[in-house]
């Protein structure tokens, strides 16, 4: 009985143990029954990373944070981890750390080096690099933060130390646009209330217009369609005779043309000024020979026989 209840104390313990340690594992995000796979890697700084902080590949969580202690010999934090071991990590792979510090959540990221790449032992060491530490930069740039601040600030203070003035000012520029702006409104708001009346019998009548409008073109409906097939039959032949207008166009554009270029006796007489004086010529010629013909006809005749003529 005695070993009986050692045995049960025992096993409890065990399974416990063993709860514990699966629990341990199975929150760092690791295989319960598989190995890991342990690395180191050499920070400058810590940035606040404690054992237990996830180790991330491109947003996944492949492993955790073991140790980080300070090295005696170097002065600078080595950190252990352990990953899966179905994680590739090939030499060229680096670590950084993220998160942010004041609020407790910090991790180490992992960027890892070509697939081609062999191995890193067991135990063997990664290149550890500086992140981009956002609140550092920030932290460095307050005081020039700052100034820009009390700088505009400091203007948006005088502008409205200014606007104050102007508007306690009885006889600024802004009092007086205002209180004209104040008359107008009053002036607009009096002639509304004066002219309401007006205002509502006029939309009376507008209405009445429309109604009136709406039954005549009911009343005359085929009437007004009839009106606009004989408007558009009209438009159908006005675009016909517009098309022969420039078809007429076109071809007293071709004889412009080849007038111009000199084509046909026209063309000719246009462009050789001496045709058209050789032409002259022999009209005048032509003429005077009629006026003297009429003058004498029996020069001409007294040679010529009547069987010749007849």
């Amino acid at each position: 009985m005695k070993y009986s209840n050692e045995l049960k104390v025992g096993g409890t313990l065990l399974v416990a143990a063993l709860i514990f340690v699966l629990g341990v594992r199975y929150f760092e995000d690791l295989p319960l029954f598989k190995p890991t796979y342990d690395l180191n890697v050499v920070f400058d700084n810590a940035g606040g990373l404690i054992a237990g902080n996830v180790v991330r590949v491109n947003g996944v969580t492949i492993g955790s944070v073991s140790n980080v202690a300070i090295s005696e010999e170097t002065g600078k934090v080595e950190v252990a981890f352990h990953v899966r071991n179905t994680i590739p990590v090939t030499e060229g792979t680096y670590a950084t750390i993220g998160g942010f510090d004041a609020l407790g959540v910090v991790r180490m990221d992992l960027v890892l080096g070509p697939p081609t790449a062999p191995l890193i032992p067991e135990n063997g060491y990664i290149e550890g690099r500086t992140g981009a530490d956002v609140i550092g930069k920030v932290t460095a740039r307050a005081p020039e933060l700052l100034g820009q601040v009390d700088s505009v600030l400091v203007g948006l203070n005088r502008m409205l130390r200014t606007t104050t003035e102007l508007v306690d000012n009885p006889g600024s520029d802004l009092r007086l646009t205002l209180a004209a702006m104040n008359g107008s409104v009053q002036a607009l708001e009096t002639i509304l209330v004066q002219e309401r009346d007006r205002v509502g019998r006029v939309m009376k009548h507008v209405e009445s217009l429309t109604q009136d409008m709406d039954m005549a073109v009911g009343e005359d409906g085929e009437r007004v369609a009839a009106l606009m097939d004989g408007l558009d039959t009209t438009l159908s032949e006005v675009d016909a005779t517009l098309a022969d207008v420039r078809t007429m166009s076109s071809e007293l554009t071709v004889v412009l043309t080849s007038l111009n270029n000199g084509e046909g006796t026209l063309g000719l007489m246009l462009k050789d000024p001496g045709l058209y004086h050789r032409m002259d010529s022999t009209l005048a010629s032509l003429n005077s020979l009629l006026t003297d013909f009429q003058q004498d006809p029996g020069r001409y005749l007294k040679e010529m026989r009547i069987i010749d003529l007849f």
